[in-house]
């Protein structure tokens, strides 16, 4: 006989997010906030254009703009159409309008955009 196996208490979703970057050089942020508590299973980063030496950091901070960590540090673009994909083992919990924040760095002084997939596990209201 088989026994039933529940995988899941909740579901995951997905929400996308963009940043536009412009052809001027410097710091371009992305703050991504989830409307509900849960916790982040992965994100994925694609630009739409090569830019050589341009990199990304991504940090997790309170709704107050204090840092709670560091997830990711001068992560080159890779170039056009090119995922940069990461999963947390761990899983990133995020409480109600924690911001996850992305930050482009444009060196190069090329435009383009960033898009960004969110994967997280959200906490079921019954």
């Amino acid at each position: 006989m088989a026994l039933p196996k529940l995988v899941k208490v909740s579901g995951s979703y997905y929400k996308g997010f963009e940043l536009l970057i412009s052809s001027v050089p410097g710091n371009y942020v992305l703050d991504m906030t989830l409307n509900q508590p849960g916790a982040m299973n992965s994100i994925s980063i694609t630009p739409d254009n090569y830019g050589a030496g341009d990199y990304i950091n991504l940090v997790h901070l309170d709704s107050s703009g204090k840092q709670l960590g560091t997830i990711a540090e001068n992560i080159y673009n890779l170039g056009t159409g090119i995922s940069i994909m990461f999963d947390f083992p761990a899983l990133e919990k995020m409480v109600s309008n924690d911001i996850f924040r992305l930050t482009y760095v444009n060196v190069s002084g090329v435009a383009l955009s960033i898009h960004t997939v969110v994967e997280y596990a959200g906490v079921r209201k019954s």
